[in-house]
């Protein structure tokens, strides 16, 4: 954890990573249907459902940001809708840089 006052409150437990399942199916439809994006996502075509995993590495908080970065940029190039072309390593770099960027501004902030 890293916010101390969590880590003396709550004991950190490590989340088994998502792996391409019924359930990861139902979190990446949950996506889609929250997604501020005017156009249907293909989340669930399995090449997306992968790439998604691969560039994640499956964890939770990576999956996020992924489709968050994802929908950002989506919006920004007018395509408004998340597709395997849209899903790269950059994304998830960028997407990991403002995860960590948002930890720093809170400690410091």
């Amino acid at each position: 954890m890293t916010d101390q006052q969590l880590a003396d409150r709550f004991e950190g437990i490590e989340l088994p990573r998502w792996e391409d399942d019924s359930t990861y199916h139902q979190l990446l439809s949950s996506f889609s249907a929250i997604l501020p994006l005017r156009c249907a996502s293909d989340l669930l075509d399995i090449k997306v459902r992968k790439q998604i995993l691969i560039l994640s590495e499956g964890v939770m908080v990576r999956i996020c940001r992924l489709l968050e970065a994802a929908a950002i940029e989506a919006i920004r190039n007018r395509t408004e809708s998340i597709h395997l072309g849209s899903l790269n390593s950059e994304l998830i770099a960028q997407s990991l840089v403002s995860v960590s960027d948002r930890s720093s501004r809170r400690v410091t902030g």
